[in-house]
Parts: C-alpha cells; structure tokens; sequence
C-alpha cells in the first residue's frame, strides 16, 4: 500500500470535524505564502498609486488654477486706466467750455481788478458788510494751459429796490462775470441783506486785488 493510500485511509478514518479543520490548515498552508509573495505586495503597490494619483490630481488642480489665474490677467484690457483718464479730461474740458460759454469771454487781470473796484464803488445806497476775494482754483488745464476760477463774495445791507439797482448796474457794466450765488434776506422790513458770490474765469492765477 502506497504512502498516499495509507494517507487517504488515515484521513477518511478521522471525525468530519477533524478532517474539515485539517482540510483549512492545509489550504492556509498554501495560501498564505500566496498572500504574502503575490497579493500583498501588489496591495502595496496599489496603495502607493493611489498616493500618486491624488499627489497627481493635487498638482493638475493647481496647475489648473495658476492657468486660470494667467487668463484672467489676460483678459484685463491694460488699457482701461488710460480711458478713464481721458474720459476724466474730457468730462473737466467740457466743463471748462460750459464755463467759457456761460461767460462768453475770459477775464484779464485789469477786467478782474475793474470788475472789483465796481463792487467796491457802485452801490451808494447799499452798505457793503464784507467783500472776499478767494484764492483762484484751477478747474482745467491740458498741456501748458490752465483755466483759472477766481471767485469774489460780498454781503450787503439794504432795501430790496436798491438792491435790484445795484444788481442790474453791475450787470449791465461786467457782462461775463458769472452770477454763482444770490441770497436776500429780510431782517428789519424795508431792510434786508443780500450775499452775492461771482466766478470770474481767466488763464492766469493772479490774485484779485483793488
């Protein structure tokens, strides 16, 4: 009798339970080295491409957004701080040219200290509180010229007939002085006071002065 058929005989003479556990051994007996040279390592490797894939995913993802960010920039129009500087000029240039036309003429310095010595000398009935000259503000300019605003403020006292004489005489004498402020006020009827506030327009800054 063979070794193999005493074997068989061996094993079918054993209880069932007996032979069932010997039957697991022996498949654990192959299997694991099976585990260990065959599927394990190829567990491993699988673990370690998947480190490498999401390493991977991580930098496509930020070389996605530093592409998107280069695009961006790309669709900036680097010309847009230039068009609103000019469209800035251009909004100022057409309020100088209102301001021209609202005057019709530039002042020169003799028309600005004559305008102002009529201020000072045309009323005889109104009684003059105060009178300011204030400091020329430049409202435009492009290239080498500039367009001044030289503004002048006076509060008088008296009736309201005189001082609608006043108003017209000084109209009729300054033609293009701006009229920028008109308040009369009633204090002790027939009295009252008016503040009046003129823009006189030039391209030089000179100081008003009588």
């Amino acid at each position: 009798m063979s070794r193999w058929q005493q074997f068989e005989d061996n094993f079918g003479a054993l209880p069932a339970r007996q032979r069932v556990m010997i039957a697991i051994a022996a498949v654990l007996i192959i299997v694991l080295p099976m585990l260990s040279y065959v599927v394990m390592p190829d567990l491993e490797n699988a673990s370690t491409l998947n480190s490498d894939n999401q390493r991977l995913t991580r930098q496509i993802e930020q070389v996605n957004a530093a592409v998107e960010e280069l695009k961006a920039e790309f669709d900036k129009d680097i010309n847009e701080p230039l068009r609103q500087e000019i469209k800035q000029l251009r909004v100022s240039a057409n309020d100088a040219q209102q301001s021209i036309e609202r005057s019709e003429a530039l002042q020169e310095v003799a028309q600005r200290k004559a305008f102002l010595n009529t201020v000072l000398n045309t009323s005889k009935s109104l009684k003059m509180q105060s009178l300011t000259a204030k400091e020329p503000r430049k409202i435009f300019e492009t290239g080498s010229i500039a367009l001044y605003e030289h503004a002048v403020e006076a509060t008088f006292a008296g009736t309201y007939f005189e001082t609608l004489a006043f108003v017209r005489e000084l109209q009729n004498k300054h033609p293009n002085v701006i009229w920028a402020h008109f308040d009369y006020q009633v204090q002790s009827y027939p009295q009252g006071q008016v503040t009046l506030e003129w823009h006189l327009l030039s391209t030089d800054k000179e100081f008003i002065s009588g």
